[in-house]
C-alpha cells in the first residue's frame, strides 16, 4: 500500500544520506506487457510487469500506467515489497534531500533524443510520493484496490503527446512501452497530483540529449544534438603559440572535422575561435578570429562547402568549454569550433560507411567478451560484469550492465565514474558515484554515455545512466543502465579506461579499475 515514510520509520533516513542505494537488481525482464488490444488512441490501462531486484530481493514490480490529470501525467509503481525499499532504491538524494521519493525516475524519448524528470511544485518540492505527501481518497482506493502486502508509490510528469513512454528506473532499468491514458479509464491505478503534494506545480522542464565524443589523442571532440553538431579541434594542435598559421599535422585533426561536415547535405555552418584566458581581451578576440579564418579556408580545401552559409567568429576567452585555470582546462578551452546547424531541407547525403582499419587502444586492465563478462579487482573491493548485449533504440544503444558484488563488504562502484568531472572535463561532485567512465571505444573515436544540460546556469550535466550506484551488498547484483551514441556497427566494445587531468596529464582521476567487455552484439530494441 502507499505509505508516508514515517510509516517504516524516520531513522532510515539517516542511513540514506550516507548510502544513497541499497541492493542490487537483475535486468528488467518483461512479464507482462499491454494486451493486444491496445490501440494508439486507448491503450489499455495497464502496467508494464518487469522482473527487479531491489534490496536483494527478487519482485515483480509493476510500471504504469501513467494517468493523465488536469497539468500532469501520474506515473504508478508498485511491488510486494517495504515502502523504504521502493522509494529509496529511485530516490535520486541529490534533487530531494529531505525525504526518499522516486524522483530518481525519468521518461525518455530516445526517437526524439529528449528526457523528463519527475514535477516539482512552485515551492521546489517533488511531486512524487513523500513523507508529508497529503494523501487523500484516491490514494485510500488505490491502497484497498492493490492489497495491502503491495506498496505503491507514484511520480508526477509532464503531459506527454505519445500513447506510450519508455521509463529508465534506477537499479532496474530500461522499461518499453508503458500506456498512458486518462485518469478517468486508469480507475485506481492513479491518484491526482494533489494528493501527493499540496500547492501548484511549477512549470515542466523537457531537456534536449547530447552526444559526445572524441579522437583517442583528445585532439577532437564532437557534441550532438537533435538540433546541431559542434566538433572542437584543440588549437595546440592546430596552431604554435600566439600562431595563426596551421602546424604541420593540423590536417589529421581537420581531415577528422570535414568528415563530419561532409556527412550532412547543407545548412548553416559557424566556424568559431576561442582561446584561453590569458592575455588582453581585444588581442585574443583577434587571434581567435585570424584563427577560426585559417580552419575555415582549410575546410573549404578539404570538403565542398558550397551548400552551407559559413561565417567566420572569434569569441576570444568569452566562452571557456570548461571553468578554470590550471593546465588543462586552458588547454580545452583554447580551440576552433566547427557548430553545425543542418539544412533540414536538403537533400541526404549517402555516407559510405568505411570498414576501420589498425587496432584498437590497448586495454589498460582485463578483457573478455561481454556476454562471459569478467572479475574486477577495486581495492579491497571485488566485483563481477558482464554485459550480454545493448539494444538499439532510435539512434541510441541502451546497455544493461550485471554488476556482481564478490567482495565482503558493500561495494561503492565510483570505479566506473569519471571521478567528481563530468566527461567534457567539468567538474561536478554529484557524479562520483555515475558510472560517466564506462565508455564505447572504437580504433579511432571512444563515445562517452548519452547526457543533457540540466543546469544550463549552472552548467551542470545529468548522464543518461544510474546516476548514484553505491551499496550494492556482499553477494548481491545490482543492473547499471548506460544510453550511449550508436556507432551504427553489429557489435560494440565497453572500455572503462583511465582519465587523467593536471600539467602533463599526470593525475590519474578515474579508471583505477579498468576493465574491457568486447563481442556485445547489437539488438534491435
Amino acid at each position: 500500500m502507499t505509505s508516508a515514510f514515517t510509516r517504516a520509520g524516520g531513522a532510515v533516513v539517516a542511513v540514506v544520506l550516507l548510502a544513497a542505494c541499497t541492493g542490487g537488481a537483475e535486468p528488467a525482464t518483461p512479464v507482462s506487457t499491454p494486451t493486444a488490444s491496445a490501440t494508439p488512441e486507448a491503450p489499455p490501462a495497464e502496467p508494464v510487469v518487469v522482473q527487479a531486484r531491489l534490496d536483494g530481493e527478487t519482485v515483480d514490480l509493476e510500471v504504469g500506467p501513467l494517468a493523465v490529470h488536469d497539468g500532469a501525467g501520474v506515473l504508478r509503481l508498485a511491488a510486494p515489497t517495504s515502502y523504504s525499499t521502493l522509494a529509496m532504491a529511485f530516490w535520486h538524494v541529490y534533487e530531494s534531500t529531505g525525504s526518499p521519493a522516486p524522483n530518481g525516475v525519468r521518461l525518455v524519448d530516445l526517437e526524439a533524443g529528449t528526457v523528463t524528470s519527475v514535477l516539482r511544485s512552485t515551492d521546489d518540492r517533488v511531486v512524487a510520493t513523500r513523507n508529508g505527501s497529503p494523501e487523500g481518497p484516491a490514494t485510500e482506493a488505490a491502497d484497498a484496490a492493490a492489497g495491502e502486502d503491495t506498496t505503491i508509490v507514484y511520480a508526477a510528469f509532464p503531459v506527454p503527446d505519445s500513447a506510450t513512454v519508455d521509463v529508465l528506473l534506477p537499479e532496474v532499468g530500461w522499461v518499453q512501452d508503458v500506456a498512458v491514458v486518462p485518469a478517468s479509464q486508469a480507475g485506481t491505478l492513479t491518484v491526482p497530483p494533489a494528493e501527493l503534494v499540496g500547492g501548484s506545480l511549477d512549470e515542466a522542464e523537457t531537456f534536449v540529449l547530447e552526444e559526445f565524443s572524441e579522437a583517442h589523442d583528445g585532439n577532437v571532440r564532437a557534441r550532438r544534438t537533435t538540433e546541431q553538431v559542434a566538433v572542437a579541434v584543440a588549437s595546440d594542435v592546430l596552431f604554435a603559440f600566439d600562431s595563426d598559421q596551421l602546424a604541420p599535422e593540423a590536417d589529421g585533426a581537420l581531415q577528422a572535422a570535414a568528415a563530419q561536415v561532409a556527412a550532412h547535405g547543407g545548412g548553416e555552418l559557424a566556424v568559431v575561435g576561442h582561446t584561453d584566458d590569458q592575455g588582453d581581451d581585444a588581442y585574443n578576440v583577434d587571434l581567435s578570429q585570424r584563427r577560426a579564418a585559417t580552419v575555415a579556408a582549410r575546410l573549404a580545401e578539404l570538403t565542398d562547402l558550397t551548400a552551407f552559409d559559413v561565417t567566420v567568429e572569434g569569441r576570444g576567452e568569452s566562452q571557456p568549454v570548461v571553468a578554470g585555470t590550471g593546465d588543462a582546462e586552458r588547454a580545452l578551452n583554447r580551440r576552433v569550433e566547427l557548430v553545425l546547424v543542418p539544412d533540414v531541407d536538403a537533400d541526404p547525403v549517402e555516407v559510405q560507411a568505411v570498414e576501420e582499419t589498425g587496432a584498437l587502444p590497448d586495454p589498460a586492465g582485463p578483457t573478455a567478451p561481454g556476454a562471459t563478462g569478467l572479475s574486477v579487482v577495486d581495492g579491497d573491493g571485488t566485483f563481477d560484469v558482464r554485459l550480454p548485449e545493448v539494444r538499439r533504440v532510435g539512434r541510441y544503444l541502451v546497455g544493461a550492465l550485471e554488476v556482481t558484488n564478490t567482495g565482503t563488504d558493500d561495494l561503492s562502484l565510483n570505479a566506473l565514474s569519471g571521478s567528481a568531472w563530468d566527461s567534457r572535463g567539468s567538474f561536478d561532485a554529484r557524479l562520483q558515484f555515475a558510472p560517466t567512465n564506462v565508455t564505447l571505444v572504437s580504433t579511432t573515436t571512444r563515445w562517452y554515455p548519452v547526457d543533457y544540460l540540466s543546469d544550463p546556469e549552472n552548467g551542470r550535466r545529468d548522464p543518461l545512466t544510474d546516476r548514484i550506484v553505491n551499496g550494492i551488498g556482499p553477494g548481491e547484483t545490482r543492473v547499471v543502465t548506460v544510453v550511449w551514441p550508436d556507432p551504427g556497427t553489429d557489435t560494440v566494445t565497453v572500455d572503462v579506461a583511465p582519465r587523467f587531468r593536471g600539467g602533463g596529464g599526470q593525475l590519474q582521476v578515474a579508471g583505477r579499475a579498468p576493465f574491457r567487455l568486447t563481442d556485445v552484439p547489437v539488438v534491435s530494441g
